[in-house]
C-alpha cells in the first residue's frame, strides 16, 4: 500500500514539473511586436501559409493582431470563391458521386451483388421451368408450339367435367397442376430477355 502511495505521489510531481516547464516557456519569451517588452504568452500564426508556426504577443498585442489579421487578404475573387468551396468539405477533398474510382468500386460491388441475385433468381426459375416441363410430360427443349399442343391434349383428359365419373381429389389437383406449370412455362418463354 505505501509503494501504491509513493508511486502517485511522484507520478503527480512529474506532471506539476511539466507544467511549470512549459510555463516557464511561455514566460521566458518577449513580445514578437518589436515595440513591445512585455512577454509573449499568446500565440498567432506567423502567416496565411504558416499556419501551424507561431509567434507569440502580449494580452495587449495579441488584441491589436486580432483585430487586423485577415487570413483571406491578398485573395481575388476566384481564389476567395475557392477558399469559401473548400471550407464547405472542411478543406477536405470531394468530388461528385460518379466521377472517381472510388464509385466504380462501387458500382463493382452493387454489380456483383446484381449478379448473385440474378443468379440466384436463374437458378430458382430454371428449377421451376425445369418441373414445369416434368409435369407436363416434356423434355426441356421443346418449343412453344409442342407446349401447347401437349397442354390441350392433357387440359381435355383431366378437365373436371370431363371425369364425371371418377371426381377425385387427385384429378383436380392434376388438371391444376398442368394449368400451373403450363403458364410458367408460358410466363418464362414469352417473357423478353433483360440485356
Amino acid at each position: 500500500m505505501h509503494g501504491l502511495l509513493h508511486n502517485s505521489i511522484i507520478k503527480i510531481k512529474n506532471k506539476n514539473r511539466m507544467l511549470h516547464t512549459k510555463q516557464k516557456k511561455n514566460t521566458e519569451r518577449l513580445c514578437s511586436n518589436p515595440e513591445c517588452l512585455e512577454l509573449g504568452v499568446y500565440p498567432a500564426p506567423k502567416s496565411r501559409d504558416k499556419l501551424r508556426e507561431y509567434l507569440y504577443f502580449c494580452i495587449n498585442c495579441i488584441r491589436d493582431f486580432n483585430k487586423s489579421w485577415n487570413y483571406f487578404e491578398g485573395l481575388n475573387e476566384h481564389e476567395l470563391e475557392i477558399e469559401i468551396r473548400k471550407s464547405v468539405t472542411w478543406n477536405r477533398p470531394s468530388w461528385k458521386f460518379g466521377t472517381k474510382s472510388l464509385n466504380h468500386d462501387f458500382e463493382k460491388a452493387f454489380q456483383a451483388f446484381e449478379n448473385h441475385k440474378n443468379s440466384n433468381n436463374k437458378i430458382v426459375m430454371d428449377k421451376k421451368l425445369e418441373n414445369a416441363f416434368k409435369t407436363l410430360g416434356l423434355g426441356t427443349d421443346t418449343n412453344i408450339n409442342e407446349v401447347k399442343t401437349k397442354y390441350k391434349s392433357l387440359a381435355k383428359k383431366w378437365h373436371p367435367d370431363v371425369q364425371n365419373e371418377n371426381k377425385s381429389k387427385d384429378n383436380e389437383d392434376k388438371f391444376i397442376n398442368i394449368t400451373n406449370a403450363y403458364k410458367i412455362i408460358l410466363e418464362l418463354l414469352t417473357k423478353p430477355t433483360k440485356k
